[in-house]
């Protein structure tokens, strides 16, 4: 039997962290088995001859000096998972950055540009999403870090000094643009797309952009019995009125591309016997297409708003969240594609419909992503599975391009972050 390879003794050691004996991974942000996580990756890196230090969020860099200097390639994502989820989600990419370094160190002594492995903390949102790269990003601003929570009324700042960081320092872990040539991450696709078309590679076009809304249709209570039903205003009937054609609408004006969901439905009074007098809603809307976002958004306001009419309830609508779709360097895409092909592997141009910290950090440097298959869709759960082939695809396929990305800086060509 073959010795496991570097990058898969790696996954293995990094998944005994938070490990759950009914089944799944919890490595909540900051957490005592998160913690633990990124001491190994330290420990790890340093074994690999990687210099590592931790900014003042707690992202870990492990950084491979070049001989010529300059701006770094960035190869991330994170090694926090949400509860009980499963072990690739976030991980891969992290490893799979440390392993092409310590390929590039080992095989490459006069090695000529930096490279930085990033372990962002808290993309899964423990405290509120992609805490380590907006903090890297310049985007965290102390305010803000004093007011964010977990679900239990854990505040961040309290996390921080758990994991003896400090919360001024954590406010200061911005970097300039100028630090970075491009940023790569690699990540399991999280849905189906590629198991369906039959292809291990997904070079992501764009991150999708998100709309969520909260909308409230009030009614009145009355008796479940003595109150005809030409005569009621019955919230939940207009709510459930308006997700089906909510359903509906995004199918037909979607083209193909958007999603939306609702997934958060508050019914008051929630009681058998009563004519429910209020339901709130929150749902989401997701697209490439920031003008067909906004579309989608007009029409749900209008749809709801048409409901409410005909059956007789108020209705009011705020907006939640919004963020604007986030394209890729269609560079580093084409380079991606290219490194790919070189290596006889088919790969699919398509959107990403999640959001990582490759989105948050193409406000700051040319970044791009790249997708493996995640068997029946599965994530975010303990049946979470790459086939190791495709990991191990996407590894060459990253460290050619990194190479390649070298190469393009010695000659003093620029990675535009078009998309």
């Amino acid at each position: 039997m073959n010795a496991a390879s570097p990058l898969r003794a790696d996954f293995d050691a990094l998944a005994e962290f938070g490990k759950l004996p009914q089944g799944g991974w919890s490595r909540p942000a900051f957490g005592a088995e998160d913690r633990r996580a990124h001491d190994w990756f330290c420990r790890r890196a340093t074994d690999a001859g990687l210099s590592v230090r931790t900014d003042g969020m707690g992202n870990v860099i492990a950084r491979l000096e070049g001989s010529r200097g300059g701006p770094a390639i960035a190869i991330g994502s994170h090694l926090d998972t949400v509860l009980a989820g499963g072990a690739f989600d976030g991980a891969i990419g992290v490893l799979i950055g440390l392993d092409v370094a310590r390929n590039i160190r080992r095989g490459e002594p006069d090695w000529p540009v930096p490279i930085e492995v990033i372990a962002f903390r808290d993309e899964d949102g423990r405290f509120g999403a992609f805490t380590g790269s907006l903090a890297m990003t310049g985007k965290l601003l102390s305010e803000e870090i004093g007011r964010r929570r977990d679900v239990d009324g854990l505040l961040l700042i309290d996390a921080l000094r758990a994991a003896a960081l400090d919360p001024d320092a954590a406010a200061r872990a911005g970097r300039d643009a100028t630090a970075f040539a491009a940023y790569l991450e690699v990540h399991i696709e999280q849905g189906s797309v590629l198991e369906r078309a039959g292809v291990g590679l997904g070079v992501v076009s764009s991150i999708v952009g998100q709309e969520r809304l909260s909308i409230r249709f009030t009614g009145a209570a009355d008796h479940a019995g003595t109150t005809p039903m030409d005569m009621r205003r019955d919230a939940f009937a207009a709510a459930a009125r308006f997700s089906d054609r909510f359903r509906e609408m995004v199918v037909s004006e979607g083209e193909g591309v958007a999603r939306g969901t609702i997934g958060i439905v508050k019914v008051n009074p929630n009681q058998g016997n009563v004519v429910p007098q209020e339901v709130r809603l929150g749902l989401e809307i997701r697209d490439i297409s920031a003008l067909r976002l906004k579309r989608l958004g007009e029409l749900t306001g209008a749809l709801a708003e048409d409901v409410g009419k005909a059956l007789g309830v108020d209705v009011s609508l705020r907006s939640v969240y919004s963020s604007p779709p986030i394209g890729m360097s269609e560079t580093l895409r084409k380079m991606l594609e290219d490194a790919a092909r070189s290596l006889g592997l088919d790969s699919l141009d398509m959107p990403c419909g999640a959001n990582h910290d490759a989105g948050i950090m193409a406000a700051l440097t040319p970044a791009a992503m790249l997708l493996v298959p995640s068997e029946g869709g599965r994530s975010h759960c303990p049946e979470e599975h790459t086939g190791w082939t495709h990991i191990e695809a996407a590894a060459h396929v990253l460290e050619r391009t990194v190479r390649d990305i070298a190469g393009r800086m010695l000659e003093g060509d620029g990675l535009a972050a078009s998309a």
